[in-house]
C-alpha cells in the first residue's frame, strides 16, 4: 500500500514537469547548431594537419587532462541519451529507478535550461569564432598559429572549459539527476592546471602579447574590473 502510495505521488510530481518532448526539442536545437559549427571546424583542422609545420606539443599533467576529458566526453551521453528518452516519452518514468535522481520542479528546469543554453551556446560561438586557431588539446600548436583575442576569447580566457561547466550544470537541472555534477566537478577540479600549462605554452610562444592579453581578460571569470581571476 506504501509502495503504491509512494509511485502515485512520484507520478503526479513527474506530471507536473514539463513536457518531456518540449525538453527534448529544446535539448535538440542547440546540438545542431553544434553539429554544422562542428562539421566546418574538423575540415579546417584537417587540413591544418596535413601540413604539420612547426607544431609544439604542451606540457599537460596527464590526471588533470584526464579529468577535464571525463567531464567533456560524459556530456554526450547524458545530453543525446537523456533527449531521446524524453522524446519517447520514457525519461520519466527512467527517473523513478535512477540512482542519483532527484524530485523536481519547473521553475529548477527553466534555470537549468537557462544554464544549458548559455553553455551551449558559447561553446558553438567559441569554436566557431576560433576557427583554425582552436586545436583538441593532445594536438599541439603549430607556430604560425594566431592569438585569438576578441569573440568569445574577449570575455573569459578558455571559454571551452567555462562552457563544458555550465552544460554539465544545466544538463543536472533539466534532467533531474546528480550524474551531470559529478561530471562537472571533475572539470572544475582539472581545468585549472590545465589551463595553465596552455597558459604557459602560450606565453612563450607569443611573448608580451600573451602577459597583455592576460591582463585584459579573466581565465574562467569575465574581468569587469581589473581585478585577477
Amino acid at each position: 500500500m506504501r509502495a503504491m502510495l509512494f509511485i502515485r505521488c512520484t507520478q503526479r510530481v513527474w506530471d507536473d514537469m514539463l513536457p518531456q518532448r518540449l525538453i527534448a526539442v529544446l535539448l535538440a536545437l542547440p546540438l545542431l547548431a553544434l553539429i554544422s559549427v562542428n562539421i566546418s571546424y574538423w575540415k579546417t583542422y584537417c587540413r591544418e594537419e596535413k601540413r604539420g609545420e612547426g607544431k609544439q606539443s604542451i606540457a599537460y599533467n596527464k590526471l588533470y587532462l584526464a579529468l577535464v576529458a571525463i567531464g567533456y566526453f560524459g556530456i554526450w551521453p547524458l545530453w543525446i541519451g537523456g533527449m531521446v528518452l524524453l522524446f519517447l516519452e520514457r525519461y520519466y518514468v527512467a527517473l523513478d529507478v535512477l540512482i542519483g535522481a532527484f524530485l523536481m520542479i519547473p521553475l529548477v528546469q527553466i534555470v537549468g535550461l537557462i544554464f544549458f543554453y548559455t553553455g551551449s551556446l558559447f561553446f558553438t560561438w567559441a569554436i566557431g569564432f576560433a576557427g583554425k586557431s582552436l586545436r583538441p588539446s593532445t594536438s599541439g600548436i603549430h607556430t604560425q598559429h594566431r592569438l585569438v583575442q576578441d569573440g568569445p576569447l574577449a570575455i573569459v580566457r578558455h571559454p571551452y572549459y567555462v562552457s563544458y561547466v555550465l552544460i554539465l550544470i544545466g544538463l543536472s537541472l533539466v534532467l533531474a539527476t546528480l550524474w551531470p555534477l559529478v561530471l562537472a566537478l571533475c572539470v572544475i577540479i582539472g581545468m585549472g592546471p590545465t589551463a595553465k600549462a596552455e597558459e604557459a605554452h602560450l606565453t612563450a610562444l607569443f611573448g608580451q602579447e600573451y602577459v597583455q592579453y592576460q591582463q585584459k581578460v579573466g581565465r574562467f571569470f569575465p574581468r569587469f574590473f581589473g581585478s585577477r581571476v
